[in-house]
């Protein structure tokens, strides 16, 4: 409900910045700029609206993550961290090139072939939207924020952050926005991501290999800016309900978060999994404490 109070006071402000243009002024070619210059304030309400939305779920995040962090910090030592923090600097400069003889590529540009996103969500409406031949460029700047290491379990939790993210490709969008528009369009499309983080924990097992015995995963975003084209046909709307998105994005990928997290966690739990497979814990402790390179314990033996 509240996002559709949101999209209503978007179409009521433009209907009347419309109305009262074309009659008062007589210039109906100054109507977009005049609808972006109020974009802002209204935007702000529409915040407003959508931070009660989210903070429940956020409350609960962020008493769970202080938990977890007081649990490892209590068991972890400060040598360890300082190797861990080392451990994920090593591979950020491995990124760009990846590791020859491993099933790691390069991951800068990290290319994604298709992405498919559906959501039926009561704030948001029924979005469905496929992203194709996505190239994210910046994955490799990542800075570390936090690193800690335990040895009960073993367990690592690591909060990365990603000051700008460049985003291409081509996208395909339909269905309803918020029970008031229909949103349509497609073409290629550039995003800037600003202030992306990922906060990850895991808790190592072995079993012939080391598996994760259980992994959790959580990301957010400060702000976005968007160039698409062919959205909403490239008209007036388009622009608007472009800018619409621009300031709602942080809030929206929150409400959406529950619906696309759980696939996001599986594959990358899988794609760790097949990593550390044939590892075992001196591997794993042997590279963190760099006694060896990556390429040496990722290589399986023949």
């Amino acid at each position: 409900m509240r996002l559709r109070t949101i999209v209503r006071s978007f179409l009521f402000l433009f209907l009347s910045i419309w109305i009262t243009t074309d009659v008062t002024r007589g210039q109906p070619e100054s109507v977009p700029s005049a609808i972006l210059d109020s974009i802002g304030n209204v935007a702000s309400s529409a915040t407003n609206f959508l931070a009660d939305a989210v903070e429940r779920p956020r409350n609960i995040l962020i008493n769970a993550t202080r938990a977890t962090t007081g649990y490892i910090d209590s068991a972890a030592s400060k040598g360890l961290e300082f190797k861990l923090r080392r451990f994920f600097e090593k591979f950020r400069s491995l990124m760009r090139y990846g590791i020859p003889g491993t099933d790691i590529p390069s991951l800068e540009p990290f290319k994604v072939d298709g992405i498919s996103v559906e959501t039926d969500n009561p704030e948001i409406g029924n979005v469905s939207v496929i992203i194709t031949d996505l190239t994210v460029y910046g994955l490799s700047t990542f800075m570390v924020d936090g690193a800690k290491l335990s040895l009960n379990g073993p367990t690592i939790a690591v909060n990365l952050s990603f000051p700008v993210l460049d985003t291409e490709g081509y996208y395909n969008i339909s269905g309803i926005f918020g029970d008031i528009f229909t949103l349509f369009g497609s073409g290629p499309f550039k995003v800037k991501i600003y202030g992306f983080h990922v906060e990850s924990s895991v808790v190592l097992g072995f079993s012939r290999g080391l598996y994760l015995r259980d992994f959790d995963l959580d990301f957010g975003l400060r702000s976005a800016s968007y160039d698409v084209e062919n959205f909403m046909g490239g008209e007036e709307v388009g622009k608007v309900m472009n800018k619409v998105f621009e300031e709602l994005t942080p809030q929206i990928v929150e409400i959406i978060k529950p619906d696309i997290l759980p696939g996001i966690r599986e594959y990358a739990a899988y794609r760790l999994n097949e990593t550390i497979q044939h590892l075992t814990m001196r591997d794993l402790f042997n590279v963190l404490l760099g006694e060896h390179e990556f390429r040496d314990i990722l290589i399986p033996l023949p």
